[in-house]
C-alpha cells in the first residue's frame, strides 16, 4: 500500500512514517524544506519537496494532487492543521479512489474552532476554565471590565487563520494585567477575529488520545506533560504514559459524540489544583506531537487509524498499554532548559509545579533505560536524529 505522509518536518510525521513503514507500507513523505526528519528515516521510501501550505495553499494542493496521481498513492495522511485545511477544501482533486485520512471540513471546524468548542462543552456539562467569549474588538471593550483577576490566557478561536492564500499562526498569549491585555488586543491582528479570554488554570496537563467512531472510543491512551516548550505551556518535550482517567474518557466521549467525530483526536485537559477537576483545554483533530509515546507504550495509532480509514473497524476498544513510559525530545528539552536559564525571574504564566532546573538537566543528560523512548532518536533509525542535530546546531551558530 502506498501512503503519502505530509509535513515531514514534524515529529508526528516521523512517528507515522516509522510505524507504517515497519508495518509494510510504502511510505512517501512531503516536506517544504529538503532534509526533514521524516524524509531522512529509513522507513521513508521517497521524499518530495512541495510548497509550504502556510504560504501557498493552492500551490501546495496542486503539488500533492500531482504526486498522488503520478505515484499511485492510496492514502494521504495530512499531519498538520494547515495541511488538513488545504487538502480538505480540495478533496476532489485527489481522485475518488484516494483516501484522505482526516475528518471533513465541518467536523474539523467543530473541534478546532475554540469559540464554538468551549460553548458546546459548557452547554453539555464539561468543566472548562472561566471564559469570556470575545467576538471582535467591540466585544472586547464591552467585556474587559468584568475581568477582576489576572493573569489571564488569551486564545484566538483558530490556531491557524486563512488570509488570502496564506495561513497565519495564532498561538496562546498571556496577560499579567489589564494594560498588557489592552496591548494584546491593540497590537495582534489575530485578535480582530473571535477569541477567548480565560482564567489561568494551574495544574498538570493531560492528553487523552483516541481513535473515535461517531459515538465510541476504538482506541485510548493517556499521557501527562512533564516539560513543555516554552515552559509556560506549549509543545510537550518530556511526557509520560499514565492510566486512563474515567472522567476524562467520559468527557471526551460526550464532546466527540456531540460533533459526530470520526478518526483520531487528542483531547487536552488540565487538572485544576483548586478543585481537582480536569478542565478542557483544547481538541486537536490530527496526529499530535507526542504520538511516539503512545506507539512506544503499546497503542499504535498510525496503524489503527490506517485500518479504520480502510474500513477495517475494530471489534473492541484498544486500551491496554504500559504506563510509566517516558518520551524524551532531546532538543526540545534543551530549548526548555535554555529558556529557563535565560528567564530566571518569576513568571505569572510559569507552572507552579514545574520541575527544578537541576532535575531538568538530569532528565536531559541521563539515559532513562527501558522505560524511556526517544521522540526523534531511535537506534534502529538514526538518520532523523543526526539530521535534527545538524539543523539545531546550525541554527544556534546562525549559519
Amino acid at each position: 500500500m502506498n501512503v503519502l505522509v505530509t509535513d515531514g518536518e514534524n515529529r508526528s510525521a516521523l512517528a507515522v512514517t516509522r510505524s507504517l513503514g515497519r508495518n509494510g507500507c510504502t511510505v512517501m513523505v512531503t516536506e517544504s524544506v529538503a532534509g526533514s526528519i521524516a524524509a531522512c528515516s529509513r522507513y521513508c521510501s521517497y521524499a518530495y519537496q512541495v510548497p509550504n501550505p502556510m504560504e501557498d495553499c493552492d500551490g501546495y494542493v496542486s503539488a500533492i494532487a500531482a504526486l498522488v496521481i503520478r505515484e499511485n498513492v492510496d492514502v494521504v495522511i495530512p499531519m498538520t492543521e494547515q495541511s488538513v485545511y488545504c487538502l480538505n477544501r480540495n478533496r476532489e482533486l485527489l481522485g475518488k479512489n484516494v483516501i484522505l485520512a482526516c475528518a471533513s471540513s465541518d467536523h474539523m471546524d467543530a473541534v478546532s474552532n475554540k469559540f464554538k468548542l468551549f460553548q458546546l462543552a459548557s452547554n453539555i456539562g464539561i468543566s472548562i476554565p472561566q471564559t469570556l467569549f470575545i467576538d471582535g474588538q467591540d466585544e472586547y471593550h464591552r467585556q474587559k471590565v468584568s475581568i477582576t483577576r489576572y493573569p489571564v490566557v488569551v486564545k484566538p478561536a483558530f490556531s491557524k487563520i486563512r488570509e488570502g492564500d496564506r495561513i497565519i499562526s495564532a498561538g496562546v498569549m498571556y496577560a499579567s494585567n489589564a494594560q498588557e491585555l489592552d496591548r494584546l488586543y491593540e497590537a495582534r491582528p489575530v485578535l480582530r477575529y473571535p477569541s477567548l479570554i480565560q482564567e489561568l488554570i494551574v495544574g498538570e496537563g493531560t492528553g487523552l488520545f483516541t481513535l473515535f467512531d461517531h459515538d465510541r472510543h476504538l482506541a485510548l491512551f493517556a499521557h501527562r506533560r512533564i516539560l513543555e516548550k516554552p515552559p509556560s505551556g506549549g509543545v510537550s518535550v518530556l511526557s509520560e504514559s499514565i492510566p486512563l482517567d474515567k472522567q476524562m474518557v467520559e468527557d471526551a466521549e460526550k464532546l466527540l459524540s456531540a460533533v459526530d467525530w470520526t478518526g483520531i483526536a487528542m483531547v487536552e485537559f488540565k487538572r485544576d489544583v483548586r478543585d481537582g477537576k480536569a478542565k478542557l483545554m483544547e481538541i486537536n483533530g490530527r496526529f499530535w506531537g507526542s504520538l511516539q509515546l503512545a506507539v512506544s507504550s503499546g497503542i499504535n495509532f498510525p496503524v489503527l487509524s490506517l485500518e479504520y480509514h480502510l474500513g477495517r473497524k475494530l471489534e473492541q476498544t484498544c486500551r491496554d498499554y504500559r504506563t510509566g513510559v517516558r518520551l524524551k525530545w532531546l532538543f526540545g528539552m534543551l530549548d526548555h532548559l535554555i529558556i529557563r536559564l535565560k528567564n530566571r525571574g518569576p513568571s505569572a504564566a510559569m507552572p507552579v509545579d514545574i520541575p527544578p532546573v537541576m532535575q531538568v538537566m538530569r532528565d536531559l543528560l541521563v539515559p532513562g533505560g527501558a522505560n524511556t523512548a526517544g521522540d526523534v532518536y531511535d537506534f534502529d533509525d538514526l538518520q532523523p536524529f543526526i539530521s535534527e542535530a545538524k539543523s539545531y546546531f546550525r541554527n544556534v551558530a546562525g549559519i
